[in-house]
């Protein structure tokens, strides 16, 4: 038995994309945003592109527990059996106590409340607080890791302190509370991690903390840097990028911050210190039209168009060989995804060497396809900058 968590509003959409890409699959609901499948896994054969999954837990089994120590004990005979000695691998305890919903409230608009009325009202209905279990959890992983100490020193040694990208030696422990008495256990050996990172993230529940930083131009810089940790790779110092669609410029704005040299493309122009960067080349255009002279190492692309638009770009770049990793937003409508993603899910992976495609945890409303392009591309023009 497998479990899905899906994006936060998005189970009639991952349904969907189950009900196509794993047909066979025997489907149930579980706890609240749980998914439940039964199909065969094979860790080497990687599993379909599920973008309204949060989190993947693979081969799962049901926990129940009253205690601290109960719970030490259910999971560490489990853990010191199944995880590979002398290789990576990270421990996830978290809750999952409450249902995602339509209203959810995060947990700074959460203690905002309480600060303004010095009390925490109850959660509205379906919700629970975002610090529920917490506490709870991170006693259950201080137990397990003082039980390491005690007793197997040498998987303590190769726990990883912080969530990083998996490599195929990575194997991963996820404890999954649904009630302080109940939960799921899946231990994912070495190298399915790996094979499954598209699906399987190396961050607890799938989810990746907002970066901060206000000297951006909006927000949406954080949708950038969200998809460089996913993916395991930032944009390099002397790298050249392509910023399409670029205005106001949080997107350029994280790669000039980088050390890159950034084309950026749009009808407006970027904010006044963006446009003064030595960095910058800035054309006053139409995104969807610009051809690059030579390769380049990225494409960015966040303009505000249909789907359908922005992923024949995508596609265009990618059969073209013009850019060597790429992140590009592809902003939903009513019904846009069922149609979209299937094709995007049969025509992307033949053209990449890596591919994501989620809807990222800093905006509900986009879908993200980002990766490594396929082979290496060729030069077009020997003037790029």
């Amino acid at each position: 038995m497998h479990l899905i968590l899906w994006a936060e509003d998005a189970e009639t959409e991952l349904r969907a994309e189950v009900a196509q890409s794993l047909p066979s699959a025997r489907v149930r609901p579980q706890a609240p945003a749980l998914l439940e499948l039964e199909f065969e896994l094979r860790p080497h054969d990687p599993l379909p592109h599920l973008a309204f999954c949060r989190q993947f837990l693979p081969d799962v089994r049901e926990v129940r527990a009253d205690s601290i120590r109960a719970w030490t004990a259910a999971v560490f005979p489990a853990l010191v059996q199944l995880v590979p000695e002398g290789n990576p691998w990270s421990l996830h305890v978290v809750p999952h106590y409450g249902e995602r919903t339509e209203h959810h409230i995060g947990a700074r608009a959460w203690h905002s409340l309480k600060h303004r009325t010095g009390r925490l009202a109850p959660p509205p209905r379906g919700q629970t607080s975002p610090d529920a279990g917490q506490h709870r959890c991170r006693l259950i992983r201080e137990a397990m890791v003082d039980l390491l100490r005690q007793k197997r020193r040498h998987l303590l040694r190769h726990l990883r302190p912080e969530p990083v990208p998996f490599t195929p030696d990575d194997s991963l422990v996820q404890l999954l509370l649904t009630r302080p008495n109940h939960g799921f256990l899946s231990v994912a050996q070495a190298p399915l991690p790996f094979a499954q990172r598209h699906l399987l993230s190396p961050f607890p529940k799938g989810d990746v903390p907002a970066a901060s930083d206000k000297q951006a131009p909006s927000r949406a810089f954080n949708k950038l840097v969200e998809a460089e940790t996913r993916l395991g790779r930032a944009i390099q110092p002397g790298e050249t990028c392509v910023d399409l669609g670029a205005a106001p410029g949080s997107w350029t704005y994280v790669a000039l911050n980088r050390g890159a040299q950034v084309t950026a493309v749009d009808r407006s122009p970027l904010r006044d210190d963006l446009m003064d960067h030595p960095g910058l080349r800035f054309l006053r255009g139409d995104a969807f039209q610009f051809e690059p002279r030579q390769s380049v190492d990225w494409l960015l692309c966040d303009v505000i168009a249909p789907p359908e638009r922005s992923a024949e770009l995508l596609l265009g770049w990618l059969q073209k060989r013009w850019c060597r990793h790429f992140v590009v937003t592809l902003k939903l409508k009513d019904a846009s995804a069922g149609a979209l993603l299937p094709r995007l899910k049969q025509n992307l992976p033949p053209l990449t060497h890596l591919l994501f495609l989620t809807r990222l945890s800093a905006n509900k409303k986009e879908l993200c396809a980002f990766g490594h392009a396929a082979g290496r591309p060729d030069s077009l023009r020997p003037d790029a900058f």
